[in-house]
């Protein structure tokens, strides 16, 4: 081919170029043997270290220095690596080296090449590969060798050609593949779109493929897919095995005594380990959050955190339960020191442990309190927070000052909600959150009013029931795991009298629950209690309709007074002289906005009956006064006034 180039204002031939190959030269391909030994060398390795120490036996029998110190140097060296490993693959890699160093000096004693010394050869190969070969580590790299090898057509097929693999680790429960995608032109829900692809050209189930997009937040160009090969939650075939609670096979092992400075395991994580949540850390107590529809294991969750609570011996425990008026808290009752079942109960309840708690923390002589078992630390739990927030305003309010409280005196807050609202988990409330635990929820508009980020998984997602995902801070790792069942009131009960001596032996207030111990009535044939209960009310009403009317004087309300104040009732007795003192001092040291019945009968120690009819008789006598007057808002106040008595009634 001749081509003409303009130099100089003239025309001239330029020398032709030779023409370059259309097609590159394909690599050698490598043999079968070499195919063979990359990939069985994780499987060789005992193989050529016991080769390398016949080597150096039979270089010991010719030249003893070259075999004595070659042996010394590859011993020195196996020695240092071990320094890297686990204690257990550490011990045996010692033992390893102790054998083969051993061998060789029986074999230069013996001879290298007589039988005995092949015979005792073959043995250590045989008795110390055994445990090399059926190491999960070795299987893992096999593994991992086997995947990065077949990546290339692997992703062509399943359409994510220029994925590659940037590095590959293997695992107990998962192989991680961290792939690099190419710049500007693939995002990280492109791997998630192919996920069935590449499940469907390796031949597994779509389960066993999941990504991991929290290395995404850092680096938008990687992501990892983990490749499951042995899931603690599934079987071979892909159905959720049951996770029964370790208390439930072993209840006195499982309520060994602990502290309320150890994690709480609840469950297992999707790496086979222990799932746990920390109720105090080194600056005092937590706050923690649990968030799932009805069904998704908020309640199981409730019960593995109680019976992790059950065992210590520094906590106080008092919850709050308004659903079904206390069904799912009624086993565990002997173990809590309050326990409130109604929203009324609940408010005090709330306003208790908030005084409570800072009483707790002025007792402390160090500026945060370390539990002890004569210092015990306070635990709330509130279950169905939500409903509780939404039917009062005031529980909202009291609920956000003992957050903001709580970690004061070391206590913690667990708040259980069955849909988060950004109504009721207001931001005073979120600022507080140490952790969150949440399963299954309907919509994502209930994850994001709790979960302080949703850059990884989703919980409106989740397949297996109590499946969760905790989240610690608002930048902390999510982990997903996975509940014990502990449901049964049977099995809670073995937890709680396998934990008795961790009871407190003077609790601050009589458990609130009277009907601990006692058997639930035996339920009416259906119809029936409403029928009684009709002709109950019609009896009364017939036996006040039969009563003799005709001798009652008919009285104005002025004048019914009056007759109050003629005829006084009798003197009161000296234990209701003491009890009238004790009233009103505890009015007396009110705050100005009164003193509500509840707190007062809180505050005497004694039956709410008895208090009311105290009250209204000092009322009488003119000493203390309520307002407004009546009602559910009427406050208890000291009467100050010169008035007649009467003008206080």
């Amino acid at each position: 081919m001749v081509v003409r180039r303009y130099i100089a204002h003239h025309y001239e031939t330029a020398p032709q170029r030779p023409e370059r190959a259309t097609a590159r030269a394909e690599p050698p391909r490598p043999s079968v043997m070499r195919k063979w030994l990359r990939r069985h060398r994780w499987q060789l390795v005992p193989i050529h270290v016991a080769t390398g120490a016949y080597a150096v036996a039979g270089i010991a029998d010719q030249w003893p220095t070259a075999g004595y110190g070659t042996l010394a140097v590859a011993g020195a060296g196996a020695v240092a690596w071990l320094s890297r490993v686990s204690p257990a693959e550490r011990a045996y890699g010692r033992l390893a080296v102790a054998g083969a160093a051993g061998w060789v000096v029986v074999a230069d004693l013996a001879g290298p090449w007589t039988i005995g010394s092949a015979a005792l050869w073959t043995a250590a190969l045989i008795a110390a590969g055994r445990p090399w070969w059926r190491s999960h580590r070795v299987r893992g790299r096999i593994r991992v060798d086997e995947l990065v090898d077949a990546w290339p057509a692997w992703s062509d097929r399943a359409s994510l050609g220029g994925v590659r693999i940037v590095s590959a680790t293997a695992g107990r429960v998962h192989d991680r593949l961290r792939l690099e995608l190419l710049r500007g032109q693939q995002r990280a829900r492109t791997v998630a779109e192919h996920l069935e692809d590449l499940a469907s050209v390796r031949g597994i189930a779509p389960w066993r493929l999941r990504t991991d997009q929290q290395i995404t937040a850092t680096d938008p160009g990687l992501v990892d897919l983990l490749v499951t090969h042995t899931d603690p939650w599934r079987d071979e075939h892909g159905r959720p095995v049951p996770l029964p609670h370790p208390a439930v096979a072993d209840p006195a092992a499982w309520c060994a005594p602990a502290r309320m400075a150890d994690p709480i395991p609840y469950g297992v994580e999707a790496g086979a380990a222990a799932a746990a949540v920390a109720l105090r850390n080194e600056r005092g107590g937590r706050f923690l959050a649990i968030a799932s529809k009805k069904g998704g294991g908020k309640t199981v969750l409730l019960h593995d955190l109680l019976a992790g609570l059950c065992r210590m011996v520094d906590v106080d425990v008092a919850m709050i339960d308004c659903k079904e008026q206390g069904k799912a808290s009624r086993p565990w009752a002997p173990r809590l020191i309050r326990r409130a079942t109604t929203p009324t109960e609940a408010l005090a309840l709330l306003r208790w442990a908030s005084a409570e708690n800072d009483r707790r923390g002025a007792d402390s002589p160090d500026p945060v309190l370390q539990p002890t078992a004569r210092r015990r630390a306070l635990v709330v739990v509130i279950d169905e927070y939500g409903a509780l927030a939404l039917g009062d305003e005031r529980v909202k309010e009291e609920v956000e000052v003992l957050a903001r409280k709580i970690r004061s005196a070391s206590g913690a807050l667990i708040l259980a909600d069955q849909r988060p609202d950004s109504s009721t988990w207001t931001g005073a409330l979120r600022g507080q959150l140490d952790e969150v635990i949440v399963g299954l929820l309907e919509n994502r508009r209930d994850a994001k009013a709790i979960l302080p980020s949703m850059d990884g998984l989703d919980p409106t997602e989740f397949e297996l029931s109590g499946q969760m995902v905790q989240q610690a801070g608002k930048k902390g790792r999510q982990v997903e795991a996975r509940t014990w069942h502990l449901e049964q009131p049977e099995d809670i009960t073995a937890v709680v009298e396998a934990c008795r001596d961790r009871w407190p032996a003077n609790p601050i207030t009589s458990r609130s629950t009277q009907e601990v111990g006692m058997p639930d009535p035996a339920p009416l044939p259906r119809g029936q209690r409403a029928h009684d209960i009709r002709q109950q009310i019609r009896d009364g009403l017939d036996a006040i309709t039969r009563q003799d009317h005709s001798g009652v004087p008919d009285l104005t309300v002025d004048e019914l007074r009056a007759c109050a104040a003629a005829n006084p009732g009798p003197e009161p007795t000296a234990a209701e002289r003491s009890l009238d003192e004790r009233i009103y001092a505890a009015i007396k040291a009110a705050p100005p906005g009164g003193l509500a019945m509840g707190d007062l009968v809180e505050a005497v120690q004694e039956p709410r009956s008895t208090v009311q009819v105290r009250c209204a008789a000092m009322r009488r006598q003119g000493r203390v006064h309520t307002d407004p007057p009546k009602g559910r808002h009427a406050r208890w106040h000291i009467t100050v006034s010169d008035q007649p008595a009467m003008s206080n009634a």
